[in-house]
């Protein structure tokens, strides 16, 4: 069920005198100026940038801190047939700077070989175990990308082992686990860069270095931007000029089709590569690259991005793969959400729960409750592996910091975190979580931005304008639309389960999906607020309008 707001909740934007007034001096439509004020984005310049955020001048501005010219002097000396291992991660951003990775070192002609963890037995992050197994296969420089900054122990292993060690990550380090200089070359904007910079996924880190310091001509790097775009979109990024820029460019690559890989799996998916944006990336493609890393190893995922053979055969696993995670997460989310009925439950486990999947339904289950989500489950090594979910406001390291002598690993950003403890702790940790989450300040009730505008009134064109505002995200959201409910209003039911209904207005609706019990509360709602965007209907472009909240009466109708 989509949950519903007050009416106190929302600030109504409209179509007025002003937006007008704005519209004759930027040269957009009364529609889009509404949309640019209601972003608060009002002087000319700023106008602007927002339409099309120069990347190459954001470049230039770009401070990614220490480290950048020793990486630029480690790589310059790297030769033909030196043995180069690169070590990612399992979600998108990490098999992205990892495929990013093998195709710079490659243009040294080095003998390039990458390796990423398995989530269930290795878990985040470098593991001693796995540097001596790289070692014994022999290895001259080890690149860690989109993790290594916490990993000191490991890394001073491999400097032991004789490897030179270079580190490309976005994450900051844990207290007292940092690694130090002598042991590792570090590029980390969160350390020492300027604020644009911190913004930056791990693949955008490896990408601008590169650019930054002529790693690479500036033409194979601009085609490398549909990767940038790809790990953006997936590590939920804010979308600030320079993030927006990037996602921008590289989308044009992946419509391109300068990411064969990709090309193949949206073709295999039915996707419309010319019209593809940053929401088919986050819907479509990237639960596609993320199930290998959830639910087996995600080489696959980067086997797709390398183009390696049989390339069909790989994307066919993908898209297999994802079916079946989204079946153990439709499994999950039942099987869940009654363990967490209750005024102090905030914890749940079981023993088959699958831990790759946990993180998307303690992400929806958080999203649609509004309240922190802690869900794990143990795996082979005797270890219980969670992950924990804040609402806005919420900082989920800092609860795992307290419970930090207990756990394993732990690590993650505020909103969202992973841990592993002992099956022997775990029974402690579950119960100090609860209490800890218990807690946790309820968040503040947010003010949500809507424009008034009749749902008819939304044509392709419009979404086609609206579209320079974007790409659309994190720190750069998407315009929010409100309707009145009126008697004439019909709720349809929408689909064979009867999950969802169709909101109709005349010859236009909104789509509400997991939505029925609305039928039985239609008395009490005041409003929609909706959102716009476009979408492919047999063969054809079409508008498509989807229910983000209804808005309550405090009086029933």
């Amino acid at each position: 069920m989509i949950a519903g707001v007050e009416p106190g909740s929302l600030r109504h934007w409209r179509i007025d005198q002003e937006a007008a007034d704005l519209s004759g001096k930027v040269g957009c439509s009364p529609l889009v100026a509404a949309i640019l004020r209601m972003m608060g984005v009002e002087v000319e310049e700023e106008v602007q940038s927002q339409f099309s955020p120069d990347l190459h001048s954001l470049l230039e501005q770009l401070d990614l801190g220490e480290g950048v010219a020793e990486a630029k002097e480690l790589f310059d000396g790297i030769g033909p047939g030196a043995r180069v291992v690169v070590y990612g991660d399992y979600d998108v951003d990490g098999v992205s700077a990892t495929t990013l990775a093998a195709r710079l070192f490659s243009g040294r002609n080095a003998d390039v070989r990458y390796f990423i963890p398995h989530r269930h037995q290795e878990g985040y992050g470098l593991h001693e175990r796995v540097i001596r197994k790289i070692a014994e296969r022999g290895c001259d420089v080890l690149v860690a990308v989109d993790c290594g900054t916490s990993s000191r122990a490991s890394i001073a292993t491999a400097r032991r082992l004789g490897m030179k060690v270079l580190v490309f990550d976005h994450h900051l380090p844990q207290e007292g686990h940092g690694i130090s200089s002598p042991d590792a070359i570090l590029v980390n904007p969160q350390l020492s860069g300027n604020s644009e910079a911190k913004t930056l996924c791990g693949a955008a880190v490896l990408w601008a270095w590169a650019w930054k310091c002529g790693a690479g001509d500036k033409a194979s790097l601009q085609d490398n931007l549909g990767l940038i775009a790809l790990a953006t979109v997936a590590d939920c990024v804010p979308l600030g000029p320079l993030n927006r820029a990037l996602l921008r460019e590289g989308l044009k690559k992946i419509r391109e089709g300068g990411e064969p890989g990709l090309t193949a799996l949206s073709t295999q998916l039915g996707l419309d590569l010319e019209s593809l944006d940053g929401e088919a990336l986050a819907m479509k493609l990237i639960p596609c690259l993320n199930a290998p890393g959830r639910l087996e190893l995600a080489d696959l995922a980067v086997k797709v991005l390398s183009v390696e053979p049989p390339l069909g055969k790989s994307v066919d696993e993908l898209v297999s793969l994802n079916r079946k995670r989204q079946g153990l997460t439709a499994k999950i989310l039942e099987e869940a959400a009654p363990l967490l009925n209750g005024e102090r439950n905030f914890v749940a486990g079981k023993e088959d729960w699958p831990v790759g999947v946990l993180s998307g339904v303690a992400s929806r289950l958080c999203s649609e409750t509004g309240r922190p989500v802690a869900l794990a489950a143990p795996v082979s090594s005797g270890l219980v592996r969670g992950t924990l979910r804040v609402p806005k406001g919420g900082n989920a390291v800092s609860v795992l910091e307290r419970l930090s002598p207990t756990l394993q690993e732990w690590g993650g950003h505020r909103l969202a975190a992973g841990f592993s403890v002992s099956r022997q702790q775990w029974p402690v940790v579950r119960d100090s979580l609860e209490s800890l989450l218990a807690e946790l300040e309820s968040p503040k009730e947010e003010i949500i931005d809507v424009l008034d505008l009749h749902p008819a009134k939304l044509s392709l064109e419009c979404l086609e304008e609206i579209e320079r505002l974007g790409p659309f995200g994190i720190g750069n959201p998407g315009p929010l639309f409100y309707v009145p409910c009126e008697e004439a209003d019909r709720l349809v039911p929408l689909g064979k389960t009867g999950q969802h209904l169709r909101i109709a207005f005349g010859d236009v609706s909104i789509v509400a999906f997991r939505s029925a019990e609305l039928l039985r509360s239609t008395g009490s709602v005041k409003g929609w607020i909706y959102r716009a965007r476009k979408s492919f209907w047999r063969g054809r472009l079409r508008v498509e309008l989807l229910l983000e909240k209804p808005v309550l009466s405090k009086e029933p109708r």
